[in-house]
């Protein structure tokens, strides 16, 4: 990892994207230089959080406070443009769109469905969760010195367990995107005027 050979330039790589250069007045951080409109994988909280330890961790316990404050106050909008924008049903599963290489389906997910209806992705969804987990733990090494980031740490863990729950009750539809058979988290689609279907593909 970069933070082990040079930590000021890694954090200094991660604010970077979330300048007012890159990330969306919306709070939406762009995939690639050849689709702003498309997003990867939540992950930035992670690397924030990846890069703030090790550097602690080289400084002998001493943390970059300011450096984490001010990812996090970023990253709060980008938790709410995945929140506000990629969960349009308000149910806590997301349809996340391409999200990364290495998951192409059988519909390209950054585009409407060729039969109309939405899909809502597994792996969209437990992004999310994870998502929330990252925030969560900034959260309460910044209430260490900002006891009011509590509140926030509340809240992080409430996102969490009500994406957690999503998983194993479809926004309360009464059923799972979990398959026994297959033991396997599978995205759902739901056409149009149709009932929804589990896409074991």
């Amino acid at each position: 990892s970069l933070s082990y050979v040079d930590p000021v330039l890694a954090k200094r790589q991660l604010i970077l994207l979330l300048r007012e250069w890159y990330m969306h007045p919306n709070g939406q951080i762009p995939a690639y230089e050849w689709n702003f409109g498309d997003v990867n994988p939540p992950v930035h909280a992670y690397g924030a959080w990846k890069v703030y330890t090790i550097d602690k961790e080289m400084n002998g316990g001493v943390g970059d406070l300011e450096f984490l404050t001010m990812v996090f106050h970023k990253l709060l909008m980008n938790f709410t443009w995945w929140v506000n924008i990629k969960d349009a049903e308000g149910n806590n599963l997301f349809d996340g769109g391409f999200l990364g290489l290495d998951n192409i389906g059988v519909f390209d997910r950054s585009r409407e469905l060729p039969m109309g209806g939405k899909l809502e992705q597994a792996d969209g969804t437990a992004w999310m969760a994870m998502y929330a987990l990252n925030m969560l733990r900034i959260s309460l090494e910044l209430a260490t010195i900002k006891p009011y980031y509590q509140e926030l740490a509340s809240k992080f863990f409430e996102h969490f367990m009500t994406i957690a729950g999503a998983l194993s009750n479809l926004g309360q539809e009464g059923f799972d995107l979990w398959d026994d058979d297959e033991s396997f988290y599978f995205d759902i689609l739901h056409p149009v005027n149709s009932d929804s279907i589990l896409l074991k593909v």
